[in-house]
């Protein structure tokens, strides 16, 4: 009897439809047709990350950067940086173009390591990277599946902003 994988089946599909697949609501659809300038610029008064300004790329890179960390954490070797990250994004560009193979590389190991989950699997719990946490894989798939809903209706409002600004010159 094979495992069960009625659960992963169902993660699997919805980290899909929320990276890609919603014709209304995908982190993917949500940059369909942007421009370099848009996605660089830097809404007024931001206030955020440290390291962020607000701008679309930026938004863009942290999702993907913190894809990669937390299946570094939960299924790797937990020695990824958050310093390696932005150092290899900046090597490759540090624009759209970098931010967009690197969200593609980050779901894709997302769904790579779903591919080898079994329901049962989703239970097993690991320490998060603040060293003290235990979190389920369930709960880090749940993550990442929100997290991309989060930054798609984020970009969304970036772009409505950028709009009303190139509107509202003369």
């Amino acid at each position: 009897m094979s495992a069960q994988r009625i659960l992963v089946t169902h993660l699997q599909q919805q980290c899909e439809a929320a990276y890609q697949g919603s014709p209304w609501h995908s982190l993917k659809g949500a940059i369909k047709g942007i421009k370099p300038d848009e996605a660089t610029w830097q809404p007024p008064r931001y206030k955020g990350f440290p390291w962020a300004h607000g701008s679309i790329v930026e938004i863009l890179f942290h999702v993907a950067g913190d894809t990669l960390y937390q299946l570094d954490y939960a299924f790797g070797q937990r020695s990824l940086t958050w310093e390696e990250l932005q150092e290899r994004f900046r090597r490759a560009g540090g624009d759209l173009e970098a931010a967009r193979k690197l969200l593609d590389e980050s779901f894709s190991a997302l769904q790579q390591h779903l591919k080898t989950l079994t329901d049962a699997d989703l239970a097993r719990t690991y320490i998060v990277p603040d060293g003290k946490t235990q979190k389920t894989l369930g709960e880090l798939f749940q993550m990442l599946l929100e997290h991309y809903l989060y930054h798609a209706g984020q970009i969304v409002y970036v772009r409505c902003l950028w709009a009303g600004l190139a509107t509202s010159e003369p």
